[in-house]
């Protein structure tokens, strides 16, 4: 009987030792050598701080105060702290725990108890000396120190700070990637800004031309030369300019709240520049190896320290199916006297222990546990693979917005240029006669809306600056 139980009880623990194959993610990607329009330098822009970017000292500024206030960045900081304490705790967790222990009790054993009748007996022993005769109640006074240690022999514990390592990085990267966000989200309400005070200084503009011509109507009704319906349709041209010019502001208030948000201060006047000012063109044509490239944005570098941190949870789940060892012990002073307790060695008492323990009726539930990490682990490889697969066609996006741009912004330009001097020529002969009010209002009409078109496209551009800024990693390296 006695060989059969040792039989069973091993065959019990072998299958408690049974565990799947590891399976690990392999951190690769296959990428293009180079971006579609690129010589594959191996200079990039991506390196450059924000300040590269953005040399307008206005918005400077801007940045500046937020990246100091804003409280999502300051809330992610917090977020950091937590990952650290976690990381500590992961660390201090493969060490041996040692506490200090002092107490005192006293009981009373009952005289029809087998601790009453044990101690009344003892007490009558012949062998048994005055001093060590137990007292009725009974206290117990014990100062000493005990400490127990889980031995890694499986790797859960080096699992975890490896977890807890990748995890605190990643929110490193998660705030860089805030910042990435905060400094690009700025610039691109900055220009948003600035160019709607460009729109309106036009809409002005164009409202005091088209006033003049309102009173110029008049005159030529009152002469003779025209009738009430040209005059209506100057004023309606003019009354319709000052409405759009009052939805402008409004747009313009609600951009100057947007930033007061960002910058986590309340509302006050921001300085700024012009379009043209704030304007500067980085160099967008070396924008380096994708490898290199992608290697710099904070969410790549996050996502990848994510998929870390997934492979050490299933390295982890699976060191739960092996036996756990367990030592164990204390050291110390044991007395029912308090006179006799320190200082003397038969006061001395210690014990020391191993245990070895391994899961039987709860392996469903670790395998249950495991089978959830290793689809944790997959999902955080395919969250990688579709954040650098995102990354690398968000930067040829960027690109190409930027460029086509450009090359917009000269054609539009030129629009500009014929569109007013259609509306000095109209005005010169709709005044002589050899032009109707219909073509005087529409040359305004179409140079109006060019200037407009013109002033959406330069802002469009720099925003599109900003996007490249924080497709490009953020100069955060």
């Amino acid at each position: 009987m006695r060989y059969l139980l040792i039989f069973i009880y091993s065959f019990i623990l072998l299958q408690g030792c049974k565990v799947p194959q590891k399976v690990t993610q392999d951190i690769s990607l296959d990428l293009p050598e180079v971006f579609e329009m690129e010589e594959g330098e191996k200079e990039t822009i991506a390196n450059a701080p924000w300040q590269s970017f953005f040399a307008d000292k206005n918005l400077q500024a801007v940045i500046d105060t937020a990246l100091v206030y804003n409280q999502d960045l300051r809330k992610t900081l917090e977020n950091i702290r937590i990952s650290q304490a976690r990381l500590k705790a992961a660390r201090l967790g493969q060490l041996p725990e040692l506490n200090a222990m002092a107490g005192a009790s006293v009981r009373r054993f009952g005289d029809y108890t087998m601790d009453g009748v044990g101690n009344t007996d003892t007490n009558f022993s012949e062998f048994l000396p005055a001093d060590k005769r137990l007292p009725s109640p009974y206290p117990d006074f014990i100062v000493g120190a005990e400490f127990g240690w889980e031995v890694d022999l499986w790797g859960r514990l080096s699992g975890q700070r490896k977890a807890a390592a990748a995890r605190f990085l990643a929110s490193e990267e998660m705030l860089k990637s805030v910042r990435t966000w905060l400094v690009a989200e700025v610039a691109h309400q900055y220009f948003e800004m600035v160019g709607l005070d460009e729109e309106i200084e036009v809409l002005e503009e164009n409202i005091e031309l088209q006033e003049l011509a309102f009173e110029l109507s008049k005159d030529l009704k009152t002469s003779g030369k025209e009738n009430q319906l040209a005059v209506d349709q100057f004023e309606a041209q003019m009354l319709n300019s000052k409405s759009l010019l009052i939805h402008k502001k409004r747009e313009l208030r609600t951009v100057e709240l947007n930033l007061s948000e960002l910058t986590g201060r309340y509302p006050d006047n921001i300085e700024r520049t012009g379009l043209e000012p704030a304007f500067a063109k980085p160099r967008v044509i070396s924008l380096g190896m994708p490898a290199d490239l992608l290697r710099l944005r904070p969410d790549v570098r996050r996502a990848e320290q994510e998929l870390i941190a997934s492979q050490a949870d299933v390295g982890v789940a699976r060191a739960d199916f092996f036996p756990s060892l367990q030592l164990f012990g204390m050291a110390g002073f044991n007395a029912f006297e308090f006179s006799k307790l320190f200082l003397n060695p038969a006061s001395s008492v210690y014990h020391l222990g191993a245990g070895l323990s391994a899961p039987i009726f709860s392996r469903r539930r670790i395998r249950s546990a495991y089978e959830e990490a290793s689809a944790s682990q997959k999902i955080a490889w395919l969250d990688y693979e579709q954040t650098v697969l995102k990354s690398y066609l968000e930067v040829l996006d960027m690109v190409n917005v930027y460029s086509t741009l450009e090359e917009q912004l000269e054609v539009k330009e030129q629009e500009v240029n014929v569109q007013k001097r259609s509306v000095e020529n109209s005005n010169t002969m709709f005044s002589v006669g050899y032009a109707n009010y219909l073509e005087v209002i529409n040359s305004q009409s179409r140079a109006l809306n060019a200037e407009l078109e013109y002033i959406e496209l330069r802002r469009e551009q720099l925003q599109a600056i900003a996007s490249l800024y924080r497709s490009l990693g953020g100069g955060w390296n």
